[in-house]
């Protein structure tokens, strides 16, 4: 397989020349020789966004870093942008190498202030309005920070077949990560994903309708969502997001996620969301460690189905600041997402040894009876801790987001395992339990919203 290192087209590791051309005519040459490597040798590389083709290897070496440009202008894809890179209607891709992807959203494209209000919810019926205590804070150690105009998803690969990501570390994503959208036969292995756990967003892999993917050895750290598997059709006004979405009806189905150690802000991983359904998602050996949210699962726009979750150990806590979650380290919920929308489904769920512990229950809540249904724990444990920030934002469930606002966040007790409106709950040798300091409540808040 040939290979075309950046410098020999003028690519220049100072750190400080954009080489966007360098490297796209790198990998225009690479296609026309009918595939190959692009190489990255040793040094830091700043870029715009450039596209790669089908055939071809994009390697990083050790002790390289191809740092994302802070000019917005750099990453304009017609009238989308794009982080660093991108693919569309490709096959046969790999990224790969010790080196650095950096998007550079560490220092350009946010600030360090808090990104929406510190009493989101203070007009909802929560623990704190009962309580007469004060409902969240202004304090900005944990974010979300505001984001200045950004560029959109770092790495996009769109109606792309047989790829591949292992070894590279990615840092500094100011929009989602990795976004592979209509895409099928997709491995990523061994990745190294490191964004500030303070910026909103930045997502770790997002999969929106893809097929027959696996997700092994990773270790991810993201102030959104570690892995989100959606069906996602359209951008819905998330022009970050726009490049890559197609409207294409279809199925995101046969994807697993094994062997991974996540730190998330909002869920380690999220199932649902988006106008496709999704189905056949499998979940194994995950070590889950200070997130906002475990593992949630949704239905708001198309359904949710055949997910096995087996074998991990989840940690959870409540944060300071406007992040969805409140510390659960399992969530399920079936509630409608517009009041003209109807309300879709999520059926077959399976759960087995699982170990969990964290400032919340676990919740499974559907809006109306059944529409969660046929859910099996199996050897499932929960501990219920009462953390540092209780007071301030726990004794909650949160719903966002769902049509109607007063179920947005409300209290309801604490408890280890909360279900409301499921059919067919199966529990078999599960175990649940609180520290004393614990707030456990039997008040049935939820059953009468639930109706």
């Amino acid at each position: 397989m040939k290979t075309f290192p950046i410098t020999d087209f003028g690519a220049i590791p100072d750190g400080v020349t954009i080489n966007t051309q360098a490297i796209q005519a790198a990998a225009i040459t690479c296609r026309d020789a009918g595939g190959g490597v692009v190489l990255v040798p040793p040094g830091t590389f700043v870029t715009g966004t450039f596209e790669l083709f089908s055939h071809t290897t994009l390697q990083v070496d050790a002790g390289a870093r191809l740092l994302a440009s802070s000019d917005l202008s750099d990453h304009l894809v017609g009238e989308c942008s794009v982080g660093l890179l991108y693919a569309q209607d490709a096959e046969g891709i790999t990224l790969t190498g010790e080196g650095i992807l950096d998007g550079n959203g560490a220092l350009h494209f946010h600030e360090g202030e808090l990104h929406g209000g510190h009493d989101d919810y203070s007009a909802h019926d929560t623990w704190q309005r009962r309580n007469a205590l004060s409902h969240g804070t202004k304090d900005a150690v944990h974010g979300p920070f505001r984001p200045k105009p950004r560029p959109g998803n770092m790495i996009v690969l769109a109606r792309c077949r047989d790829v591949r990501m292992e070894k590279l570390t990615i840092i500094g994503a100011s929009y989602w990560t990795i976004h592979c959208a209509d895409s099928e036969h997709l491995v990523f292995e061994g990745l190294n994903i490191a964004n500030d756990l303070r910026h909103p967003n930045n997502d770790g892999i997002h999969l929106t309708t893809c097929r027959h993917a696996a997700i092994r050895h990773c270790r991810i750290v993201s102030g959104d969502d570690c892995v989100a598997i959606t069906g996602f059709r359209n951008h819905g006004g998330e022009r970050e997001i726009a490049f890559g979405l197609s409207g294409i009806e279809g199925v995101g189905e046969d994807i697993e996620v094994s062997d991974c150690v996540f730190t998330s802000r909002s869920s380690a991983v999220r199932i649902g969301y988006g106008e496709n359904p999704v189905r056949n998602i499998r979940l194994k050996r995950l070590d889950i460690r200070e997130s906002n949210r475990g593992i949630g699962i949704y239905a708001r726009q198309a359904d949710v189905e055949d997910v096995t979750v087996e074998d991990c150990t989840i940690q959870t806590r409540l944060f300071h600041g406007n992040w969805w979650g409140r510390g659960e380290p399992i969530h399920v919920s079936a509630v409608r997402f517009g009041h003209d929308l109807p309300l879709f489904r999520i059926r077959n769920l399976s759960f087995r040894d699982i170990q969990a512990e964290g400032e919340n229950g676990m919740l499974f809540f559907a809006e109306e009876p059944g529409a969660i249904e046929h859910v099996r724990l199996v050897r499932v444990s929960n501990t219920l801790h009462r953390g540092a920030l209780y007071e301030q934002w726990g004794g909650n469930v949160e719903l966002r987001p769902v049509a109607n606002h007063d179920w947005s966040v409300m209290a309801g007790g604490n408890a280890p395992l909360w279900a409301v409106g499921v059919k067919d709950l199966h529990c078999e040798d599960c175990t649940w339990q609180a520290d004393e300091d614990a707030v456990l409540s039997s008040e049935p808040f939820l059953a009468e919203r639930a109706g």
